[in-house]
Formats: C-alpha cells, structure tokens, sequence
C-alpha cells in the first residue's frame, strides 16, 4: 500500500470538502444582536419611542432607547457567552489521524482526511471517517455511539464508522466517505427535518405582548378622540394619548425576564448544567416528563461484580471446587477492554481464589452475532483448554448439561437479571491433539469459532451489576412529588431493566415496561396510549427513542430527554428540552441539545426543574407587580383626563416609575428564593397561561387601588397648593404605593405583616435606592427641571403617607376574607 500521493489528496480535498461535521447554521454576532430586538414587547416600545421623537419629547425617546438597548445587550452577551462556552466544550471526533500517504505515515488533522485515503488506527483511536477495513489484528471497535449495541464489534473486513473507537487490535482502514456523507454526518442531516417550537413562557409573553397592543391602542383611541369631542386642544390630547400608552406598556417585562433566566442559567451552571438557551431553564420548569438513558445518568458507569453462581448452586451432584476454573475464564478470556472485563478480573478476589498461571495460544474475539467470546490456553497444569465466555442464554446452550437441566439453568440467570445483574455466563472443555496441532498452525483469524465452541462444560454465572447514583432515588422521588414522570430507556435486557429501576423507585414491572421489539409492532395512536402507563422502555434503539418522545408530546407533556450517541440527537432534538451528557456526549447530540450536563448526573436535572420553577414563580411575581402599577397609573390618567382634571402625571414621569422605580424592585423579585413548597406541587400546565383568576383579581384590585389612591393624593394636594405640586403629590405617592406593593407581591397568601422582608434583602436595598433616586428628582434643582417636579413641603407628607397606607390595608382584609371563605369551603 502506498496511499495517496499529496497531490492526490489535494485535489481530492477540493473535490469532497473538509472531513467536518456541519454544525447548524451558526448565526452571525450582528443576527444574534439584532435578534434580541424581535419580541412583541421591545417593538411596543420602539413604536413609543418613534411616536415621542415625532412629539418633539427627545428626553423620553433617549431614556426608552436606551432601556430597549440595555436590555438587548444583556441578552446577547449571555446568549454568545454561552454559545463560545459550548463551543469551547465540543471536541472533534478525530482531531488527528494517521494516514498513509507518499508511501509513508503522516500525521495529518482529521478534517484533512479524504476518500482514498489509506488511516492507521489502533487502541484507543477515534475513526475520523467512514471507511472498509483493509487489514486488521484483533480488531475491536465501539460502535454503541452509532448502533447502541453496548459491546464492542470484532471485525476482520467489511464497514467501520466515524466517530467510533477502537477499543482493541490495530487496522489499516481505507477511507470511504467523510464529513457530512458518513452515517454520523447523515444522522446529523436528520436534525434539520426537526423543527424548532416556541417555549411554553415564550408563547405566553407573546400573547400578552398581543393583549397590550391592543389595550394600548384601545385605550390611547378613546382618551384622545373623547378629549377632542370635548373641545380639548388636538396636541394636548395625542400627548394625553402617549401618557397612556406609556403607562400601559410594561417597559421592564423583558428586561427582567432576560434577568430572571440568566441568573438562572448562571447558578445551574454552578451546580454542573451548562443552558444553551435561556428559555430552556423555563421549559424544564413546566417539564411534566424526564425521559433520562439509565448508564451514566440514573447509574454510576461502573461496571462491578455482585455476584457468582458456580454449578454446584444449580446442577445437582456437581461440586463447589470449579471456582478455580471461573477465575480462569474470567481472567484469560478477558482483554481489559470495556467496563464488564475490566469488572470480570475482580473475581479472584471475589472467590478468593489465586491468580492464574496460563498461556494464551488463540482468539475467538467477540462478536455481536455470536454473543460471546473464547480463547485457547495452556494452563499452569500443561492442559489445553478452550474458555468461552458471554450472554448467559448463549453460553447456557453451548453447555453439555443444558439438556437436561434446561430449566435449571434458564431460572438461574433469570432470577440472576431480575436483580438488576448483567448475567455473563461461563464454559470451558478439553482440546484434543488434533485441535491443538489446528490451533497451533493457523493463522489469526483463519478458524471458525463455531467449530471449536461447542460441548462445553458449565463454570458458572457471573453477575455484573452499573450500581445507581446514590443520589439519584432521592431525585426520581423529588420529582415524582413534584408531578413529574421520570421515565428510564436502556438498551439492556427486559428483566435487567425492570429490576433497575424498581431499585431506583420507578414503577418496573409488567404492564410499565415496553421493549423495543413492542414498540415496533404499534402505531403512533397505539405507542400513545401505551406510553401514558410506561415507565421502562427496554432493548429500545434510536428510532425508538424519537417515536417514544413524540408520543408523550401528543398527549400533551412537557418533554425533557437526555442523550449522549449520535443515535440519540434526533430524539434529543425532538424534545421540548434536550440534555446531552458532557462527558460523554457526541458533537452532533450537544448541537441538538438545549442543556449540556457537565456531571451527567439526573439529580442536576432535579436541581434545573426546580430553579426553572423557581424563576417561572419569580416571573409571575413580576408580572402582578408590574401590571397592578401599570394599570394604576391607566387609572389614574384615564379617570384624570375624562373627568377634565389637569394632566396628573407628565409621560417622563411614568417613565422613570416603569423603567426605574419599578425596574430596580422588579429585578429583586426576580431573584426571590425558591418557595419552601416549589417541588410539591404538579408541574405547569402547557395550555396554562400566565394568569389565574386569582393573579388576575390582584392585579385588577391593586391596580384600581393605586389610581384611585394616586388620584386622591393628587386632587387634594391640587386644591391645596395647585397644579405643579399636586402632579409631584401624585408622582410621590404612585412610586410609595409601588414600593410597598413590591413586598406585597413575593407571597400570593400572605400578608405584609407575615412575610420577613430579609429573606429578600436585594428587594429591601432597591426600595432604599428608588426612594434615595425619587428624593433626587423632587429636589435636586437640575433633576426638577427635566422631571417638571417642585419640592413638597412636611405638610404634604401626612396626605402622601395615608394614601399609601391605604392599599397594604385593603390588601390584607381582601386576603383575609379569602382565607376565611376558603376555610369554610374547606
């Protein structure tokens, strides 16, 4: 074999393209940027602003600019950090190869690998390509990230793939196909056909963002043609029109809902999930099923022995002594190269048995057909033996006593599986001379295995067992009080299964588990039906997967689905959140996925529900914080300018209590702790909007409150010492009743007088800070001049005060009187 020449390979490297998976459309930093500017929300904003530059209010269009820049440079700062931190996460399969070109072996970078080309690998090694073996030794590759077959392949010709690993021997592998024409790349094409949903707390905000529109232009449409039937000048009342609009409009919603999800994507990052999208964390806040891979995830990846059953235990009149051929076996017949041989060469220690002495003379290596393994040895005895070892069924009938103790020996590796072992069955037999002179003059790979594995005599059972994460069971239970499915999907066998997972806490047994064989023999409607009584999904492959994601969707769920092989990215995909497995996770599964769990561990997945409920509750606070005041100050400009009152409050004074006085709170409840009950109550309904009769009856109530309350400090400072300071009066007192409603607002069932203000002490320092800001803007001679205020005197206060008083009060005796006609309903 010479290989290519360079010239050769250039041309064919123009011709192919680079040996690269392509990632998906990566946006532009320009796209990202501009795309912050896209919800319904900042384009109400932006139409304000465009409706003040045309008034000639230069000062309020600056101060809504730059709110609606602020808080698209927050949101693109954490959206392109967390892009170059994954990024940074991803690795290439392959970063380099060896290749046989000139005649020589060259170490070239994978992406410069084209077909034709000649690739050395061994143990160890990741295929850069898709290609056919040429010649191989004791070839072993791990091929579970494309087939999700657990074990290794033995291969001596015919296909191997990118993107998988060689685990044992060494070959010259002629290359076939590269980058986006290899099976990984064509899986990753797959990805395309899988389209990208809204969130759950995306849909909402753009419905309400709807409903505002059009309250705006409602409310702004009457104000304005009433003031003209009325005789009131046309400029003064379009000016009436955009106080309203102004008021009407959240200006911080966004703001502090970017906020609220980027602190939480921050502190999941501490604690090991790394989110690729801040809505991620909402959506698993209202997810309502996990479906999580059982290895690595809900288990520790470490594969250890449990167990030993030596034919004495179930063949009668044989006797205990045959440990010592079980170390054998398990020793010899043994490369080290996966987690089950390595858990297999604990056995001496285990039967507490001596090592071994033997001499390997000749493989039969594993192979997924066969299920098993063998080799030839010569003991310390001076016997030629043939060991064979693997699937406990397999071996089971290669033994000379399966006939008659069929029974036996079936019951014994099953109640073996029913305790959640891996069952790996052992045998051994006496070569004769002629055998052995045929081993001796073959060549490697020149025997079939079939005519040496046979008559064996039974050694036993060995039971392997990947014990569950400690904290895992402790999760599933979390998240089963919080009304959320965890459901387990493995490749392992039916019984290994359900025995898994009756040992974490999630229903295994009969009608909840479904193997993949099942699976295929349904419909969509009849795999919809099957999977609301499921828990365990067995012996699944990745088109399973994908089919069991899109039958939980139809019924409705909120679906979380964790992955790691290539095979798993469209189901991952398909998700409403996708999570990937840092550690273990291919680059196609990381693109597909929203989350990446750098610990791979299913209780950080618990942690994320709970921070993601956490900041949905959070969001509401907001919510019924920010639209109380914002339908006070409505109240208070629509009732003001309909009963022919003077203007109560000019539209850069609404603008500093919404972007300010409000944003600083607004941000603090934002950051309020978890409520004590968060993981006890059933998940967010999909359907479920952001309002409930009782979030909508607070907000209605408090917002009529503080207009009527701003509106009675304005009128009664007014008479008393005119139109400049009773508008100051209402300015004051609308941004007191706020503050307080603030605190009001981090408990739907307490009172003020029951809530401990330092459990929030942010909330606590913004209110100082917002009272220390709007003392500046009443008394500061500069500050006065651009918010057309005028200083109050003492006497002012006493009226201020009892008109803030008044909301908190009516508050409780409304709360109140809800618990009582509870209780008696109750």
């Amino acid at each position: 074999m010479e290989g290519l020449s360079s010239k050769e390979a250039a041309g064919r490297l123009a011709q192919y393209g680079k040996n690269v998976i392509t990632r998906g459309k990566k946006r532009s930093v320009i796209l990202l940027f501009l795309r912050q500017f896209a919800d319904v929300m900042t384009l109400i904003l932006l139409g304000c602003t465009g409706v003040s530059i045309f008034m000639g209010d230069e000062i309020e269009a600056v101060v809504m600019v730059g709110i609606v820049l602020a808080n698209g440079i927050l949101g693109f700062i954490q959206e392109f950090r967390t892009e170059k931190t994954i990024e940074a996460l991803a690795t290439m399969s392959a970063p380099k190869a060896h290749v046989l070109r000139d005649g020589q072996v060259q170490e070239i970078p994978a992406e410069r690998v084209v077909p034709g080309d000649y690739v050395c690998v061994k143990a160890g090694d990741i295929l850069p390509a898709d290609g056919t073996l040429r010649k191989a030794t004791d070839f072993r590759a791990d091929e579970s990230m494309l087939t999700g077959e657990s074990e290794p392949v033995s291969k001596n010709q015919g296909p191997v793939y990118g993107g998988t690993q060689v685990v044992g021997g060494n070959a010259v592998v002629e290359i076939t196909a590269t980058g986006m024409q290899t099976e990984m790349g064509k899986i990753s094409a797959l990805l395309s056909n899988v389209s990208e949903e809204e969130t759950p707390l995306q849909k909402r905000l753009s419905k309400l963002g709807k409903y505002i529109v059009f309250a705006c232009l409602a409310v702004c449409l009457i104000v304005t043609v009433s003031g003209i039937l009325k005789g009131e000048p046309v400029l003064d009342m379009l000016l009436s029109g955009i106080s309203l609009a102004v008021a009407a409009v959240p200006e911080g919603l966004t703001a502090i809902v970017t906020i609220s999800l980027a602190l939480g994507v921050q502190r999941l990052c501490r604690q090991g999930a790394l989110v690729r999208k801040l809505s991620a964390v909402e959506t698993l806040g209202g997810t309502t099923v996990i479906c999580s891979d059982k290895t690595g995830t809900l288990t520790q990846n470490k594969m250890t022995l449990r167990k030993v059953v030596l034919p004495g235990e179930i063949l009668p009149g044989r006797e205990a002594g045959d440990a010592g051929k079980m170390v054998l076996i398990a020793t010899a017949c043994n490369n080290e190269s996966d987690a089950t041989e390595r858990a297999l060469v604990q056995i001496g220690t285990y039967l507490n048995q001596p090592a071994p002495h033997f001499t390997r003379l000749y493989e039969f290596p594993f192979d997924s057909s066969r299920k098993c393994m063998s080799v030839v040895v010569k003991t310390g005895q001076g016997e030629t033996l043939l060991l064979l070892k693997g699937g406990a069924d397999i071996v089971a009938k290669k033994c000379v006593e399966y006939p008659q103790y069929a029974q036996r020996m079936t019951a014994g590796y099953n109640r073996m599986a029913g305790e959640a072992l891996r069952v790996i069955g052992c045998g051994w037999r006496r070569l004769t001379a002629q055998e052995v002179h045929t081993i001796a003059t073959a060549k490697e790979g020149a025997l079939r295995p079939e005519a040496f594995e046979r008559e064996l005599h039974f050694a036993g059972f060995c039971g392997l067992a990947d014990p569950p994460r400690p904290e895992a069971k402790e999760a599933i239970e979390q998240c089963r009080t919080a009304g959320i499915r965890t459901v387990m999907i493995t490749g392992d066998h039916k019984r290994t299964a359900s025995a898994i997972a009756t040992e974490l806490g999630i229903p295994g047994k009969g009608r909840h588990v479904l193997t993949g064989d099942e699976i295929e023999g349904m419909d969509d409607d009849q795999l919809a039906c099957a999977v609301s009584q499921v828990s365990v999904f067995a012996r699944v492959k990745p088109i399973h997967k994908l089919r069991i994601v899109q039958a939980f969707k139809r019924l409705g769920h909120v679906v979380a689905m964790t992955g790691d092989g290539v095979n798993d990215a469209p189901a991952v995909k398909e998700a409403d959140i996708g999570i990937c497995m840092g550690s273990t996770g291919s680059d196609v599964t990381r693109e597909a996925a929203a989350m990446v769990l750098v610990d791979d561990r299913f209780v950080t997945i618990s942690e994320a529900v709970r921070q993601g409920r956490a900041i949905f509750d959070n969001i509401r606070k907001f919510i019924r914080y920010m639209l109380a005041c914002n339908l006070g100050e409505v109240i208070t400009m629509f009732i003001g300018v309909l009963a022919g009152l003077p203007l109560p409050l000019f539209p850069i004074q609404i603008l500093w209590v919404n972007l300010v006085t409000d944003g600083l709170p607004g941000i603090a409840l934002g950051l309020d702790p978890p409520d004590e009950d968060v993981m006890k109550r059933p998940p967010i309904r999909p359907e479920a909007g952001i309002f409930t009769k009782k979030l909508v009856f607070q907000i209605v109530f408090r917002g009529i409150l503080t207009g009527l309350c701003t509106l009675g400090a304005f009128i009664s400072i007014l008479h008393i010492s005119g139109v400049e300071a009773g508008r100051t009066a209402a300015f004051l007192t609308l941004v007191l009743i706020q503050l307080v409603h603030a605190f009001e607002c981090r408990s739907y069932d307490k009172s003020l007088l029951e809530m401990d203000p330092r459990e929030n002490s942010l909330l606590v320092i913004s209110a100082g800070l917002s009272l220390l800001m709007m003392g500046a803007v009443i008394y500061v001679p500069w500050l006065q001049s651009i918010f057309r205020t005028v200083p109050l005197a003492l006497s002012h206060l006493p009226i201020i005060l009892g008109f803030t008083l008044l909301g908190p009060l009516a508050g409780a005796v409304s709360l109140t009187f809800s618990k009582e006609r509870k209780q008696k309903r109750g």
